[in-house]
């Protein structure tokens, strides 16, 4: 969970008045919690929507948070600002909205773990539960870095065989079936399934080159066209120190070099690249990467999430 801004708890109205002469203006994230608003603004979507997470936290009665809010917890990818906090209720009554609250009840036991003090959805069940929620690339990313963090294909495989006639069972089995623990960040894994529904040859992840005794790893290679395909997530430029910076600028193109005379071709893609489709597929195209299959149709609803609020860049 974000530790990049602080939230603030007040009692009385006259505790907040203080804290606005204090800060400016606030937001008001729950009764009694409350952020910078100058702060909030220009936090990305994903941050706020943890903070809104620890404010629920702090606020309601030992909650058990599932889907998004308990991927939060985990470390899972977060799309966007999701709407809701999401709490589980077990064996009692029925689901219900209170403000930006939505409580789940499960007629069936779950498995409750606790992190750094608060109650979540297991690993398993956080990641399959997101899976049957979210359109497939998000759901593709969700199970990528679950195998990463130690989620076993045989666990996720004998709970789908369980949900068989259940809501979401289909697109449980797809994402499964496209997820791979090779893919190292959510750009790689939602790449992996845009170049896949464009028709295009899949390419080998992660292959290592060794060029003037050094190991170099790239995220995608299509041996058959030599062209090396790099996910650019741009946070490895991002540094507080414009030294670094340079630095890491200068190493960058140094490798593409090596990497040029090894494979042939570099092209890279970022996140607007991929989400917008278009512009990936005009990469690829250029690139002279194998195209076997036609398109599929609507590849956009693979990256269209209606419970979170736009723009869908992820966290991780």
């Amino acid at each position: 969970m974000t530790e990049e801004m602080q939230l603030h708890r007040t009692g009385r109205d006259s505790s907040v008045r203080a804290l606005r002469q204090e800060l400016g203006p606030l937001e008001d994230l729950r009764r009694g919690m409350h952020a910078s608003s100058e702060e909030w603004h220009v936090l990305p979507s994903h941050e706020r929507y943890a903070l809104r997470v620890a404010a629920a936290i702090a606020v309601l009665r030992d909650p058990i948070l599932c889907l998004e809010s308990a991927a939060v917890v985990w470390g899972l990818p977060v799309f966007g600002e999701p709407n809701e906090i999401h709490t589980l209720h077990v064996g009692r009554g029925h689901s219900y909205r209170r403000k930006d609250v939505f409580a789940h009840t499960s007629s069936r036991s779950r498995d409750i773990v606790r992190i750094r003090g608060v109650r979540v959805t297991s690993l398993l069940e956080t990641t399959i539960d997101l899976a049957r929620v979210m359109p497939l690339a998000f759901a593709v990313a969700v199970f990528d870095r679950a195998l990463r963090m130690g989620l076993l294909v045989g666990d996720i495989e004998g709970r789908v065989q369980q949900a068989v006639g259940c809501r979401g069972t289909q697109a449980l089995r797809r994402a499964l079936e496209m997820s791979d623990v090779r893919s190292e960040s959510v750009l790689e894994s939602i790449s992996r399934v845009v170049i896949h529904l464009l028709g295009f040859e899949a390419p080998e992840l992660q292959v290592e080159f060794e060029i003037d005794g050094e190991i170099r790893r790239v995220d995608a290679w299509w041996p058959s066209v030599g062209v090396i395909g790099e996910a650019d997530g741009k946070v490895k430029y991002q540094q507080d120190d414009p030294s670094l910076t340079s630095a890491v600028l200068v190493d960058e193109r140094r490798r593409e070099k090596q990497l040029q005379v090894a494979a042939g071709r570099v092209i890279r893609w970022d996140w607007s690249d991929v989400v917008r489709v278009t512009p990936l597929e005009r990469i690829l195209l250029a690139a002279g990467v194998p195209r076997p299959r036609p398109a599929a149709p609507n590849i956009h609803a693979a990256l269209r999430n209606p419970r979170s609020d736009q723009p869908q860049r992820p966290r991780g």
